[in-house]
């Protein structure tokens, strides 16, 4: 590859190129920044034998001929280095690039129809290998204020849950074989990270709209469709810890009682910490039910402490957040905190909890219940953790199947901040967007969110 790099001799217009091995146009930046060229490049960048040849003014010279020889000195990142050829200078620093991007979709709803603003495998390819070929051809998909010279190439992709049908692709084995082909199967084969978490189509809420129970007993009841997505996303999370692509492998928060637990986990990745919840942190554990017995539910007091616990000895770490839940998008959104259905139907736990789970007669989409009992706590343990913008921490959700942006501030503390970026439905035709790039800073966390269409 040849990149031509501006000649910064004083009262110079000669042009010094340079052919740099093991990096594509894409990839590299360079501006001038004050009587030299900095160029800046992929983090990880082998330095050692990165520049292979040289021309000036489009012509080749030999490389021994320039002071010192490109292609054998030593090039540090930060270090100013003056090559001098025919008694001009020409300077350049190279730096390490800082900067990486996500992108974030949510509720997919494979196959699962209009009502649901369902996506079609098709689509959904089309879309995922859209979302991995960003800028690989050099093209900005968009612009960044905070890195306007980079052009944006994927680095990780999330799905914030509703992945297919209810129960799995056929409404009831569980399995999601749909969604994986058309999703995780792309992204392992392009060796870029994929994330997702459930939704409360993929993880049985406390009863259906038609007010029956969610969790049952048999092969095609909510308790096996759990465990299959689970399995699901628990596997895809092994072969990612195998790949070797994250700071340190997925580690997952469960306790209290229950056999069944919705594993919620985080991860560390280019230096930035991320929290990932299943359908929502308060989901509730549960013992599963028998040919005559019904389900056990618990309180998730043991998860959030662990979550708790987790966070106060990483406070230091960049964090990024998600469920699937938005903190304030949607008329309904604080019934969804309260696992009600349609009809205000939800099951309390066993035993006693601290977040509302065991008090019978809520009230129907209450906030004031959903936010001292469930999104206030949350909110200040999330502060614990470095990485917020403007004392804000950032949170990106679904569900809602339209775009939204807004702040959750604390009840009990206006100082709690939570800036939650909804991202739409991909089959929700009423908006022609349906994914979120964010760009993030290596060990600062999010920088950008730019909503667009893939």
């Amino acid at each position: 590859m040849t990149l031509v790099l501006g000649a910064l001799a004083i009262g110079a217009s000669a042009q010094m190129t340079f052919t740099l091995n093991g990096v594509t146009y894409g990839d590299v930046a360079e501006r001038d920044s004050k009587g030299f060229t900095t160029v800046t490049l992929p983090a990880g960048t082998d330095l050692s034998g990165l520049i292979t040849a040289v021309s000036v003014d489009g012509t080749p010279v030999t490389a021994s001929q320039v002071t010192p020889d490109p292609t054998t000195t030593t090039i540090n990142y930060g270090e100013l280095k003056v090559f001098t050829y025919n008694n001009k200078a020409y300077g350049f620093r190279f730096e390490e690039d800082v900067w990486f991007c996500g992108v974030f979709f949510s509720d997919c709803h494979i196959n699962q129809g209009s009502g649901h603003d369902g996506t079609s495998q098709a689509d959904m390819t089309t879309i995922m290998n859209n979302i991995i070929a960003m800028g690989k051809n050099g093209t900005k998909k968009v612009t960044f204020n905070a890195a306007p010279n980079l052009v944006p190439k994927t680095s990780i992709i999330f799905c914030t849950g509703d992945i297919d049908q209810d129960k799995g692709d056929d409404g009831s084995s569980g399995t999601h074989t749909n969604f994986l082909n058309c999703t995780a199967e792309l992204a392992k084969s392009a060796g870029i990270p994929f994330i997702f978490i459930a939704g409360n189509h993929d993880i049985s809420p406390d009863y259906w709209s038609d007010g029956s129970k969610g969790v049952t007993y048999g092969s095609s009841g909510g308790s096996n469709a759990d465990d299959k997505t689970i399995s699901a996303i628990t596997d895809n999370n092994s072969y990612w810890n195998n790949a070797g692509v994250f700071d340190e492998n997925i580690q997952y928060f469960t306790g209290g009682s229950g056999s069944w637990q919705p594993k919620h986990f985080t991860f560390k990745f280019k230096d930035v910490r991320f929290y990932c919840s299943n359908c929502y942190w308060f989901q509730k554990p549960y013992n599963k039910p028998g040919l005559l017995t019904s389900a056990t539910y618990y309180a998730p007091d043991g998860i959030i402490s662990a979550l708790n616990t987790f966070v106060e000895s990483h406070t230091d770490e960049a964090s990024v957040w998600m469920q699937h839940y938005p903190w304030l998008a949607g008329s309904d959104c604080n019934r969804w905190w309260l696992d009600q259905n349609e009809s205000g139907n939800y099951i309390t736990s066993s035993n006693s909890s601290s977040y509302g789970s065991s008090t019978s007669g809520i009230a129907y989409n209450d906030a004031t219940s959903a936010n001292t009992l469930k999104k206030d706590p949350l909110s200040a343990i999330m502060m614990k953790a470095a990485g917020k913008v403007d004392g804000k921490v950032q949170h990106f959700s679904g569900h809602y199947h339209r775009f939204d942006d807004r702040t959750y501030t604390s009840t009990v503390n206006s100082s709690n901040k939570v800036h939650d970026y909804t991202v739409a439905a991909n089959g929700n035709t009423n908006q022609s967007n349906n994914a979120f790039i964010v760009l993030f800073k290596r060990g600062e966390g999010v920088k950008e969110v730019i909503q667009t269409q893939f």
